[in-house]
């Protein structure tokens, strides 16, 4: 029981270090804090413990609460992500579309009279 205690206290230390890291867009920080939060998992399925001494532990320590914060900023940055590459890629087309329509029309001055 103690064991799970330490494991999920670290599985929630990890879990707002990533919070933090996503807030202040530190990008580098997060594969690394990924990685250990998995192992903490891993640890914890190494454990024998009861469901019911699992559910107890995060309650006592908000871990749905952590998780559920950690959810919803991981879905806004998601959703940021998408809206920058979306316009980066509307601004390329634009960009593309005026530097065709250049050179089509640039032909006619080519021309001798």
């Amino acid at each position: 029981m103690k064991e799970l205690t330490e494991q999920l206290v670290q599985f929630k230390q990890v879990t707002m270090q990533l919070i933090l890291a996503l807030k202040l867009d530190e990008i580098y920080k997060i594969d690394d804090l990924l990685d250990s939060r998995q192992r903490s998992i891993e640890n914890m399925e190494k454990l024998q413990y009861t469901t019911e001494e699992f559910a107890n532990i995060c309650d006592e320590l908000d871990i749905l609460k952590v998780q559920h914060e950690l959810l919803e900023l991981m879905q806004e940055k998601k959703e940021s992500t998408k809206e920058e590459l979306n316009k980066i890629q509307t601004t390329r087309n634009a960009n593309n579309n005026y530097n065709k329509s250049f050179y089509v029309n640039s032909s006619m001055f080519n021309k001798q009279i």
